[in-house]
């Protein structure tokens, strides 16, 4: 599913900001005769809220827990010295102020959600990010609590109009990758920030802005792939199209897409049969149980793509991850025909079978591990691909006799 609003945390992720807090806790530590901290230490520390930060430092400093009163004071020395110098050494990360434009061209909503106090998140966002209408810029704020809790990404989400399926999270740390995970969104996690991060099964790890682009805009297959035990035809398209482009969430959704009228035509004489009537809406229900009882299957040939251009066209998605073919097929251990349908769907498949496409109308005997299929390529049911309707339904009539 496409991404409509990415979360990004701000410290250690957009802005480099280390020397500066480095700078400001330093400040509260020499007014009370306490030692300074090098900046390497403060690289555990951040992420937690400032007053977390002050904290440690002065932990570390002491060697003792500090008690509210001295937090509190040496906090509002902190504050005043990072507010008269919060932009002395922070810069954004190279390629993200252009990362940030390319979201922003895309029609992506972007976010900040920080535990940075919220004077101060604001302040380096309007600095460094003037041009990028944020849908909002969250800190730490009185009566809401920090990150991992998930009461942020609900906040961003309901203010960004996208639902959990449709958002990432942006981060540096196992916190941010936490809150990702307590809200119900997929973590992207980036290694140049403060912390050290391992590869996980729970995020995607990047290294560059190019990487991370790539990681945001890659949209991952919506439906899981629908196989009845006695299929014996397996239909491989390319890959859905956006969601404001369904007219139900199953196989073939466009409902400008001809392939449920050309079974309708086929099956019952009626390319109606599978329209709800009165409404631009395919009927799911009817349509599950007749590919059930006439044993087809369906999924696509990619099951990660990035969207080139906004529309339904196959010509513009690129795929990044094509499907596994042979765990598909052993799911199906009827199945002897493989259908593709479209140029994009056709092109990757006779890559993973190692074989030529056939011609459109035709198919080409392959194997598949040690099965045999037939190969059909059958002619695009897109409204665009010039032919009329009933010439398509004739060709695909030859699946079934």
């Amino acid at each position: 599913m496409s991404v409509k609003a990415v979360i990004f945390d701000l410290d250690g992720t957009l802005l480099d900001t280390l020397e500066d807090l480095a700078a400001a806790v330093n400040h509260a530590l020499e007014v009370r005769g306490l030692p300074r901290h090098p900046l390497d230490a403060y690289r555990g520390m951040v992420g937690h809220g400032v007053r977390n930060l002050v904290q440690q430092a002065l932990a570390r400093a002491t060697g003792v827990q500090p008690d509210a009163p001295l937090t509190d004071a040496a906090l509002a020395d902190f504050k005043a010295y990072y507010t008269a110098h919060i932009c002395d050494h922070t810069q954004p990360y190279p390629g993200i102020p252009e990362l940030l434009d390319h979201l922003h061209a895309r029609g992506i909503r972007i976010a900040i959600a920080s535990n940075k106090f919220q004077e101060g998140t604001e302040r380096l966002a309007a600095r460094f990010f003037p041009d990028i209408p944020f849908a909002a810029i969250l800190g730490n704020r009185e009566g809401f609590p920090l990150k991992p809790d998930p009461e942020i990404v609900n906040e961003v989400l309901g203010k960004a109009g996208a639902s959990r399926e449709e958002a990432v999270m942006v981060g540096d740390s196992l916190t941010d990758m936490r809150t990702a995970a307590n809200g119900g969104i997929r973590g992207v996690a980036v290694n140049w920030g403060y912390r050290t991060l391992e590869p996980s099964a729970d995020y995607t790890l990047v290294s560059s802005c190019q990487a991370l682009e790539r990681a945001i805009i890659t949209e991952r297959h919506p439906f899981p792939p629908f196989l009845p035990e006695h299929a014996g035809i397996l239909f491989l398209g390319s890959f859905p199209p956006q969601p404001h482009r369904w007219s139900m969430p199953f196989y073939y959704p466009n409902f400008q897409n001809d392939f449920w009228r050309i079974l309708g035509l086929i099956f019952f004489g009626d390319p109606t049969h599978f329209v709800l009537q009165g409404q631009k809406r395919f009927d799911e229900d009817a349509i599950r149980a007749f590919c059930n009882k006439q044993g087809l299957a369906f999924y696509d040939t990619a099951t990660e793509v990035i969207r080139l251009k906004d529309n339904a066209s196959d010509a513009y998605l690129e795929v990044v991850t094509p499907t596994d073919l042979q765990a598909l097929l052993e799911r199906i251990p009827l199945c002897r025909s493989i259908v593709v349908t479209g140029e994009k769907a056709a092109q990757t498949l006779a890559a993973a079978l190692n074989c030529t496409a056939p011609s459109v109308g035709g198919s080409v005997p392959v194997t598949s591990g040690s099965r045999h299929f037939t190969l059909w390529r059958m002619p695009s049911t897109s409204r665009a691909y010039p032919m009329p309707l009933e010439n398509k339904a004739e060709a695909y009539r030859r699946l079934f006799r």
